[in-house]
């Protein structure tokens, strides 16, 4: 089911735009551009939602019917739909823990250093 897929997309990104450039607008009326830098990290992450979500109601939608249909091709499209939302999310977690590590690693040792410019540095999207 196709259109739910290009429906989670759009979703995803009208959702994005309106909360990334709200975020956006804030930086820029404080002059801080690392709170525009969050705005960006915040549309990208809500595409990637809206994509992931369109693509997981797409293959529950597809399967329920090859299932009811006794279809096996539309079972297994999908199958393969599902199998791709659960992809793209396993990825995000494990990009997500190593911007955590890294960001929280660098937090740390700059402290340890009383280094400021590398504490600024680690939390960064």
């Amino acid at each position: 089911m196709g259109f739910l897929k290009e429906l989670g997309q759009f979703a995803g990104e009208v959702t994005g735009k309106v909360l990334g450039g709200t975020v956006r607008v804030a930086g820029e009326l404080t002059g801080s551009p690392f709170i525009k830098e969050i705005g960006n990290g915040v549309e990208k992450a809500t595409i990637n939602t809206g994509k992931t979500v369109g693509q997981l109601a797409s293959g529950t939608y597809d399967m329920a019917s090859g299932v009811i249909r006794k279809d096996n091709t539309t079972l297994d499209a999908g199958l393969a739909d599902i199998g791709g939302a659960v992809s793209n999310t396993a990825k995000g977690v494990v990009v997500s823990a190593k911007y955590v590590y890294n960001g929280g690693k660098d937090v740390v040792v700059g402290m340890k250093d009383e280094d400021m410019e590398r504490v600024s540095s680690g939390p960064r999207i």
